[in-house]
């Protein structure tokens, strides 16, 4: 009886978050979904059902095609240069030495910033007339590319936006590769360099297998950060020359706000929920999987 009671304490202590969870997420998502299935303008309540014609449409739009392998563009640049970059860096300013804690600090200061004010700034910095990376070109010979027109041409345009959120959000992952090799025995090390171990593979056969529980955190988080990318993109160049650098979650606002299409853009929202789910799970499964297998 005394359990019983304990157990119902408990539940009345959780209650509160659980009503928060149910209200701030689990009610609009059952909305989002039945929403995805009607003509909803967004506008009162006049609505016609329409099934899954909405998601049908939505793979025979151009512009949705276009906008998706966007989105795949964006997922596979900063999943992958940010995954090398990070550890890179984590690996340049791990131990104590003069000036590591001030590299620290610079690497990670741009995570900080505003991602609008980021925007702005790094729309100054590709100006084709007067941006510092056209002077800075201009300085050293390299004409050829500071005539390259960075945002304006759809070629570059995509690869551009990558780069600002590479150097915006490397330094998160490098604080959380960091942590991850400051905890990693030094006897280990001691022990290699007793057998002889070059630093190379001290770092691919001890630093780097020992990092699977920071990779697992740090892929996850880029994956899911870089399929719902809105903000830089939108603050850097509206999605623009043409489609080029939009994203699902542009796509989504702009028929969901723009166009009045509520239930289209609900449709948007819950395939771009898919995707996300599909790839983050199995990035989950496989990385836990190799994390069993070496620790």
């Amino acid at each position: 009886m005394h359990s019983k009671k304990r157990a119902r304490q408990a539940y009345l202590f959780m209650l509160p978050a659980l009503v928060f969870v149910v209200a701030i997420y689990l009610i609009p998502f059952v909305c989002t979904v039945a929403f995805s299935m009607t003509n909803w303008t967004g506008l009162g309540f006049d609505m016609e059902w329409r099934g899954l014609q909405n998601y049908v449409n939505a793979f025979l739009d151009k512009n949705f095609l276009t906008v998706l392998g966007n989105t795949f563009v964006y997922f596979i640049e900063l999943v992958i240069l940010q995954f090398v970059v990070s550890i890179t860096l984590a690996a340049i300013v791990n131990g104590e030495y003069k000036g590591s804690g001030f590299f620290r600090s610079v690497f990670f200061l741009p995570t900080v910033v505003c991602t609008i004010a980021v925007g702005f700034i790094w729309n100054i910095m590709y100006d084709p007339i007067s941006g510092p990376i056209k002077i800075f070109f201009d300085a050293i010979g390299l004409h050829s590319l500071s005539s390259v027109m960075w945002l304006s041409n759809s070629a570059t345009a995509i690869h551009s936006v990558s780069l600002v959120s590479i150097w915006q959000w490397t330094g998160w992952s490098m604080v959380i590769y960091l942590a991850g090799m400051q905890a990693i025995s030094p006897d280990l090390y001691e022990a290699a360099d007793i057998d002889g171990v070059g630093p190379f593979r001290k770092f691919f056969k001890i630093t780097l297998p020992l990092l699977a529980p920071s990779i697992t955190i740090n892929l996850v988080n880029s994956t899911i950060g870089a399929l719902k990318m809105f903000d830089l993109p939108f603050a850097i160049t509206k999605g623009g020359p043409g489609y080029a650098t939009e994203t699902l979650s542009m796509l989504m606002y702009n028929y969901s706000f723009s166009l009045n299409k509520m239930g289209y853009g609900a449709a948007i929202a819950m395939i771009l929920f898919a995707i996300i789910l599909v790839i983050s799970g199995a990035q989950m499964k496989a990385l836990r999987k190799n994390e069993d297998n070496i620790l």
